[in-house]
């Protein structure tokens, strides 16, 4: 039986709660067996918390609770059991337990969290798939939050790639949020995971996300931030790595670019800067016998008015409009350029007749 599981999921009981039984019972089951006296004299829990463990444990079984977690297809860990991932176990306030489907992440691997801005752009999606994917190419296992932007384009890089990827919920495990990235969802727990240290049908509330952000960091042995505003959560899950002491990187940005504000800002107070893919990998001695990446079309030639078009757009989408008066072709040239650079790999319509760069 876990007790581990029932513990966790006692109404009332917040994290530093289980972490204070915890303290003062040798483990779960002796919580579950404890005398109702010995309950009423614990100095830790107010009378509110003593009473609603009390009648949890009155009106659920551990057995009741195994049985519940089973038929949802969720597994629990908690900081008692021997799988419990290591990385967490010395971070400051680690999670009591974890509630997960799929698989926990691989602690003989590397993994790398990779974090941003939701409304992230065009050139912080392109490179956020780009980075994830050949680090998952690389045997990296990419920790993110499933949120919207960023962490879904880096989960998704990884899927690509064909590697692990593990998305943290800051709500109960069984549901999706947001519930558009449910095929995500979906095809992570194929290739990874999702976990979450909150019981199952805990609704995702604001403050669970920032205190979900110390397991992300706490998860990889390195956290790379592409595309964050002044004030963001991606900077919360740089702070907390670097109170873990793990490394932490940031895409460089322009400087009047409120999406890169709290990368340069990172980059200022030391954080490593990601000039290039091919650097990073070099930095962690993964290029091995592998190709090099480049992320630039020096080693793929192109024609003389592809190089030009090429060289107008940018990793914000371009009008068709803007391209012809810039150049001296007409509309069905541009169009016919623009579809090589799409077959080549450089360009991207996002938008009808708008078009980015995409390395």
């Amino acid at each position: 039986m876990n007790y581990g599981a029932w513990l966790a999921q006692a109404t009332g009981l917040t994290g530093p709660k289980l972490h204070y039984l915890y303290s003062r019972f040798s483990d779960a089951e002796e919580v579950y067996r404890a005398p109702r006296e010995q309950i009423l004299t614990l100095e830790g829990l107010n009378e509110e918390e003593k009473n609603s463990l009390l009648g949890y444990r009155q009106r659920v079984s551990v057995e009741e609770s195994n049985l519940r977690l089973a038929s949802m297809g969720i597994d629990f860990v908690c900081i008692e059991d021997a799988n419990y991932p290591n990385r967490l176990k010395n971070i400051h306030n680690p999670p009591y337990g974890l509630f997960y489907r799929g698989k926990l992440p691989d602690e003989t691997k590397r993994s790398v969290a990779i974090v941003g801005a939701r409304g992230r752009s065009a050139y912080g999606e392109q490179v956020a798939r780009k980075l994830s994917k050949t680090l998952a190419e690389h045997d990296v296992s990419i920790i993110s939050g499933l949120a919207i932007g960023i962490d879904g384009d880096a989960h998704k890089g990884a899927l690509e790639g064909g590697g692990r990827t593990y998305g943290v919920l800051a709500g109960g495990v069984e549901t999706c949020y947001p519930a558009s990235h449910r095929f995500l969802y979906d095809k992570i727990l194929d290739q990874g995971g999702v976990l979450s240290e909150y019981a199952p049908g805990t609704e995702p509330l604001s403050f669970m996300f920032p205190m979900r952000n110390r397991i992300i960091s706490g998860l990889a042995d390195c956290v790379i931030v592409i595309e964050a505003r002044e004030k963001s959560g991606s900077l919360i899950t740089a702070d907390f790595a670097m109170e873990q002491g793990r490394d932490v990187y940031a895409l460089p940005g322009r400087i009047s670019d409120p999406l890169s504000k709290g990368c340069n800002c990172l980059i200022k107070q030391g954080a490593g800067v990601i000039c290039s893919i091919e650097d990073f990998l070099q930095e962690w001695n993964l290029m091995c016998d592998r190709e090099p990446i480049q992320m630039d079309f020096r080693k793929n030639l192109l024609e003389k008015e592809e190089a030009l078009v090429y060289s107008l757009l940018d990793f914000r989408p371009v009008g068709l409009g803007k391209l012809m008066e810039q150049t001296p072709y007409g509309p069905a040239e541009i169009l016919e350029i623009l579809q090589k650079l799409e077959r080549k790999g450089f360009a991207e319509e996002k938008l009808p007749n708008y078009y980015v760069r995409t390395i």
